[in-house]
């Protein structure tokens, strides 16, 4: 599962009509990402559902995500859950605790960051893929402790995010670039730079 960071806040900011066409082009990329015998099963509001009987699959289409979308000047940065185990399909609606799972090691994952199960990486290379233990975590409604991994990828750009709305800054394709406190920050738009101008520290609270 994978959810775009700050779609509330890019929302809230910038209206309904920015944040459709920012998910239509973020469904693309995903739609660009699919790999080997992965398919798109849900879709709503920013959230995907993706499904892969190989869990090469998966792990090569979040990485393949992760890196679509870091590419991409003002676009929100993702964050992925992802777990090993079987789903029912019915209707295009999702039963069993895998997806309830993955769904909670995805809410646990922060701004770029893709998290998965231990049951996800037993069952790929790891001489090819690269993890971090993160620890057991509880989760809501789930008997047994998870130990959470996170996928290490490498991105290859540095990545400035807009402080207001939360969208990726590409800093050779912005004039709105502001000092404050000695550190520079990136701007998608005059707008919001003047609301950052407004209160800043509400802003770097967040």
């Amino acid at each position: 599962m994978a959810d775009l960071t700050g779609y509330t806040a890019m929302t809230d900011v910038h209206g309904g009509a920015s944040a459709a066409m920012l998910v239509n082009k973020y469904m693309e990329l995903v739609e660009k990402a699919l790999k080997g015998d992965t398919q798109i099963i849900q879709r709503v509001g920013d959230q995907v559902v993706l499904l892969a009987d190989n869990s090469e699959d998966i792990v090569n289409t979040a990485i393949e995500l992760h890196s679509l979308t870091l590419g991409e000047h003002q676009l929100l940065s993702i964050h992925a859950g992802m777990h090993y185990g079987p789903v029912f399909v019915d209707k295009g609606d999702l039963f069993g605790s895998t997806i309830n799972i993955a769904s909670r090691i995805m809410n646990k994952a922060e701004h770029g960051q893709i998290l998965c199960s231990s049951a996800l990486v037993g069952k790929v290379n790891c001489g090819i893929h690269s993890f971090k233990s993160l620890g057991n975590f509880s989760f809501k409604n789930v008997m047994k402790e998870i130990m959470v991994y996170e996928l290490i990828t490498d991105p290859k750009t540095e990545i400035y995010i807009d402080p207001v709305c939360r969208m990726q800054i590409d800093p050779t394709r912005t004039e709105y670039i502001y000092e404050y406190k000695n550190q520079k920050y990136h701007f998608c738009s005059q707008h919001c730079l003047n609301l950052f101008k407004e209160n800043q520290e509400s802003f770097l609270a967040r």
